[in-house]
């Protein structure tokens, strides 16, 4: 067999793949980055670009993340920028009214390892030797909570900064800054000297050690309560500091007001004394108030979602109104107002009239709305309460509750009348036990018969003496009535015993007595929660003993009478 035969590149070929290396090799020695990579560059936008020259290094803690690229001056047309620093502040920069300062953008190409730089990162430039020399970039790439700028991002100028050079340290001291500084030492002095300044200052010394406490509580409220809130603070004063040396003029305004206003607090030094002395007392209570504010504010913002779409339809109504409105102005007229003072003269001295007569009525309203308040309406909430020995009927609710009740009772033994007849019918009973009552205003002696022993009275004859009533005195003064009773003992009772009962006597009172004892199953059964077996059982029972009255009853009198009972 015979080998197989490899192919030669062309020595041409060779030659032009040899100069391809040698220039990318060359490119990365000087330019130390690939030609067709995609770098990340960031934009600042400085108030002045002092002498930063391009290739000037890009440094984040003192190690070098980049290099600037391009340095332009403000354009104002130059609609980045204005977006930047704002369409205003562009114009006047850009115009020369920032107190002859230039703005000027820096372009700065950021590597890898000083990435990410954050949307809140800062830049200022610095020198590189001491006072003098080349500028850099130092730069503070921001918080780690906040979003990594993209590619391309220009930062405004209160994220921005420039050192002090030497020559602006040397003429800040010019002929009219020294003679300010001569007068301000001046009258230093002489409030020192002259004014009572020393003593003051005395005076401070003496009481600076029980302000040293407030003040440490002063610096730890500074501290904040969350991570990062002193920082945040510092950094956006630094911003504020920043936007007010911008404007020299406005922050001349801004001393010259201030002093304005600390000298009109100075002239009401008393009144101010006496302000701080109650300003605790006035914090102490403006912190309910500020608590239920608070607490309002919830509904206050619900309330305004819900009359949200009134407003928004308010100008339709007023539109609608318009018309309306022509037409009511011209019922205001002289003339037609004219007409109308006429139509009401004869009316005015009646009114006078009645509004004279109104007021006796109106004091019987105030007095019967008092009586209501202060007893009408206490003696029916109150709720009737029995003390002593083992009384079983309490209450079930206030006065008006039991008041209704009774109605209903009332209403259920009235139920078999009819108009001609009684409001309501008892049903007479007897029983074994001959009750003796006490002898009354005439002297005379009570007796009665009942089924079952009595066990007590309630309430009390004591406390069955009616609350004092005074005629003279108006009704909201009278005493409401006390409901509260106690247990009174049982009257004298004795139990006939004899023998037995006759037959149709005996028979009359099994009959009630199971009856009784049917209601009074009802109800514990109706106590215990089963109304529908309480139901079931007082039917039945109240259909035993209808059954009894109509049928078996009338026998049993027959019987009765023949015995000799009468009528």
């Amino acid at each position: 067999m015979r080998r197989r035969e490899h192919k030669r590149l062309p020595n041409a070929v060779v030659g032009v793949i040899l100069v391809i290396v040698v220039l990318i090799a060359s490119v990365l020695a000087f330019t130390k980055s690939l030609p067709w990579g995609d770098g990340y560059e960031v934009k600042a936008v400085f108030t002045t670009a002092q002498n930063i020259r391009p290739a000037s290094p890009v440094r984040i803690a003192g190690v070098n993340v980049g290099e600037v690229t391009e340095v332009q001056q403000l354009n104002s047309g130059d609609d980045e920028l204005a977006a930047a620093l704002g369409k205003d502040e562009a114009r006047a920069v850009a115009a020369g009214d920032s107190e002859g300062q230039q703005a000027a953008v820096v372009t700065m190409e950021i590597e890898e390892a000083g990435r990410p730089i954050k949307e809140d990162a800062t830049f200022q430039l610095r020198p590189r030797l001491f006072l003098e020399g080349n500028l850099f970039v130092d730069t503070r790439p921001g918080s780690p909570g906040a979003p990594e700028a993209p590619d391309g991002h220009t930062f405004p100028l209160d994220q921005t900064s420039v050192s002090v050079q030497l020559d602006q340290v040397l003429t800040t001291l010019q002929s009219d800054v020294r003679e300010d500084l001569q007068v301000f030492l001046d009258e230093f002095g002489s409030a020192l000297m002259d004014h009572g300044g020393a003593e003051g200052f005395q005076e401070l010394y003496r009481s600076s050690p029980g302000s040293y406490r407030y003040t440490a509580e002063v610096n730890e409220a500074l501290l904040g309560t969350e991570p990062h809130d002193l920082s945040g603070f510092i950094r956006n004063f630094d911003r504020v500091a920043n936007g007010l040396s911008r404007n020299e003029e406005q922050l001349k305004d801004l001393v010259t007001n201030f002093r304005i206003f600390a000298g009109s607090f100075a002239a009401e030094s008393a009144a101010l004394e006496r302000g701080i002395r109650t300003l605790p007392r006035v914090l102490q209570a403006a912190g309910p108030a500020f608590r239920n504010l608070n607490a309002a504010f919830p509904p206050l913002r619900a309330f305004a979602r819900e009359a949200l779409p009134g407003v928004r339809s308010t100008a339709p109504t007023l539109d609608a109104a318009t018309p309306f409105l022509h037409q009511a102005r011209r019922l205001a007229s002289k003339r037609e107002l004219r007409g109308l003072a006429a139509d009401l003269r004869p009316t005015i001295p009646r009114l006078a009239k009645l509004a004279r007569r109104t007021i006796p009525f109106l004091d019987q309203t105030r007095a019967l709305s008092s009586c209501f308040n202060e007893v009408v309406i206490p003696w029916s909430n109150d709720q009737i309460s029995v003390t002593g020995g083992d009384y079983p009927h309490d209450a079930v609710g206030p006065v008006y509750k039991e008041t209704g009740y009774g109605l209903v009772g009332i209403g259920g033994e009235s139920r078999s009348g009819d108009a001609n007849g009684q409001y309501i019918r008892v049903h007479g009973g007897g029983g074994s036990n001959t009750v003796s009552a006490g002898p009354n205003s005439s002297q005379e002696q009570g007796f009665g018969v009942v089924p079952f022993d009595l066990l007590g009275s309630a309430p009390n004859v004591s406390d069955s003496r009616k609350t004092a009533f005074e005629p003279t005195d108006p009704c909201e003064r009278q005493e409401p009535p006390n409901l509260a009773s106690s247990m009174g003992p049982a009257p004298d009772q004795e139990s006939s015993g004899g023998g037995p009962l006759p037959l149709p006597i005996a028979q009359a009172q099994d009959t009630y007595v199971e009856w009784a004892e049917e209601l009074e199953r009802a109800a514990e059964l109706h106590e215990r929660g089963d109304d529908k077996e309480a139901r079931s059982t007082q039917r039945s029972a109240s259909s035993d003993y209808g059954e009894f009255l109509q049928e078996e009853w009338p026998r049993l009198q027959r019987r009765i009478r023949a015995m000799g009972g009468g009528r």
